[in-house]
C-alpha cells in the first residue's frame, strides 16, 4: 500500500512524552512503548487526549485486551477494538488502523483490509484530502485484483463507488469517469457470476490502478 496523509498531533498536555514521541514513529513503536509502559498508564495518557473523555478504568481493558494478546489473530481483532473506541483521537485511530491494515496484509484477509482502508479513507476526508482517502480504495482494488486475492463483489463496488465520489469531489471528472467505466466492466462480470467478480484480476490488462496525482 503506498503512503497516506495522517492526522496530526493533537494539543494537550500529555502524560508521556514516550508515548507520544512512539506514536508519531508509527503503530509499531508505540505497541512497543505501549508494552513498557502498562495497560493502566497507557489507559491514563489516552483518556488526557481524547476530547470526549470517558473514565480511566473503561480504557484499560481494551488496551490491556492488545498489549497482552497471545497470537496474531487475538492482536488484530483488539487493535481493531481499540481503533474504534479511540476515534476522538486522529491521530492514534489513524496508526491503529494502519496496524490493522498490517495485519490484513499478512494474513491476506479482505475483510481486515477493506475495514481498515475505508476507516483511513474516512479520516484522510475529514482532514480535508480526498485524493488520498481515494487512494486508500484504489490501493484495495489492487490487492484485490492480484492472483488468489478474493473478496465480496460488495467490498469491489464500494470501492469503485467511493473512487468515483471523491474524485468529484477532488474536481476531476475525468477521473471520476474513467473509475465509472472500470465499474461499469466490473459490475457486468458480476451479474454475469463470472468467477473473476470474487477473485485475481478482473481487467484485460495487469497494469495497477493509478490516481488522479
Amino acid at each position: 500500500m503506498s503512503a497516506h496523509h495522517r492526522p496530526g498531533q493533537p494539543l494537550s498536555l500529555t502524560l508521556s512524552p514516550k508515548l507520544d514521541a512512539a506514536l508519531l514513529a508509527g503503530w509499531e513503536a508505540w505497541e512497543v512503548a505501549a508494552r513498557a509502559e502498562g495497560a493502566d498508564r497507557v489507559a491514563a495518557w489516552l483518556a488526557r487526549r481524547l476530547e470526549e473523555l470517558p473514565a480511566t478504568a473503561e480504557l484499560v481493558e481494551p488496551i490491556a485486551a492488545l498489549l497482552g494478546a497471545e497470537d496474531d489473530e487475538h492482536r488484530a481483532i483488539a487493535r481493531a477494538e481499540l481503533a474504534e473506541l479511540v476515534e476522538g483521537d486522529d491521530l492514534l485511530a489513524d496508526t491503529l488502523w494502519e496496524g490493522v491494515l498490517a495485519d490484513g496484509l499478512e494474513t491476506a484477509d479482505p475483510d481486515l483490509i477493506f475495514e481498515a482502508t475505508s476507516r483511513l479513507a474516512a479520516l484522510a476526508e475529514e482532514h480535508g484530502d480526498p485524493l488520498a482517502a481515494a487512494e486508500y480504495a484504489i490501493d484495495f482494488l489492487n490487492w484485490r485484483r492480484q492472483p488468489e486475492h478474493a473478496s465480496d463483489v460488495e467490498a469491489v463496488e464500494t470501492a469503485f463507488d467511493e473512487i468515483v465520489r471523491l474524485a468529484r469531489l477532488d474536481g476531476d471528472q475525468r477521473a471520476a469517469a474513467l473509475y465509472e467505466y472500470r465499474q461499469a466492466g466490473f459490475t457486468r462480470l458480476a451479474e454475469a457470476e463470472d468467477e473473476r467478480a470474487t477473485a485475481g484480476d478482473w481487467e484485460s490488462q495487469p497494469a495497477p490502478y493509478q490516481s488522479w496525482a
